[in-house]
């Protein structure tokens, strides 16, 4: 179930993407997706840049008070979380790490949706080898490319709860490194 709720979560990012490149000037929609990125995604600051870009679309009255008061709660949740860091990430490593953790759930969903593939070629009656080949170099590819924005992430904020638990829940449930995955999700 897990899986399940993970790819539709997925799902639903890349539809509100999408949906927002369609239709930029849409004031509800914008809101929404900012209420999925902080409630869902947990990502504060993509929750922030949505509205301000809604704030930006002339919004009504009730749209203006929504925004402002989110954007209130937001900007208060990540001052407290600088504070509690000792100072926290100033803007800019902010902003590099959310681009940083972005590319890293890309990279894992990809990585996620190339094993799937390969564990449905094996289980047909004659797997064709090549493409369980060249599935499995992906796969490689893949899983190193998410290694190295690994790295990345660790440089910019080693402290990040949200980054461990992904990449803790990746090593376990796909990779199934169980030892290093437990680690994480007990940091």
């Amino acid at each position: 179930m897990n899986e399940k709720h993970a790819l539709f979560i997925q799902l639903l990012y890349k539809t509100y993407t999408d949906a927002v490149m369609k239709f930029p000037k849409d004031v509800a929609l914008r809101i929404s997706y900012a209420f999925f990125l902080l409630e869902k995604m947990h990502s504060l600051q993509q929750a922030l840049q949505e509205l301000n870009a809604a704030e930006t679309n002339g919004p009504s009255f009730d749209e203006e008070f929504i925004i402002f008061r989110y954007k209130k709660i937001i900007e208060d949740e990540i001052a407290e979380s600088k504070n509690e860091n000792q100072g926290g990430l100033d803007l800019v490593t902010e902003s590099t790490f959310q681009n940083h953790l972005r590319q890293f759930q890309a990279n894992i969903e990809k990585a996620t949706l190339l094993y799937m593939e390969f564990w449905s070629q094996l289980t047909e009656e004659t797997p064709d080898l090549a493409k369980l080949n060249d599935t499995g170099s992906k796969i490689s590819a893949a899983v190193q490319t998410v290694e190295d924005n690994w790295v990345k992430l660790l440089k910019v904020n080693s402290n990040n709860a949200n980054a461990m638990k992904l990449y803790g829940k990746f090593l376990l449930e796909i990779i199934n490194d169980k030892e290093g995955g437990e680690d994480l999700l007990e940091k």
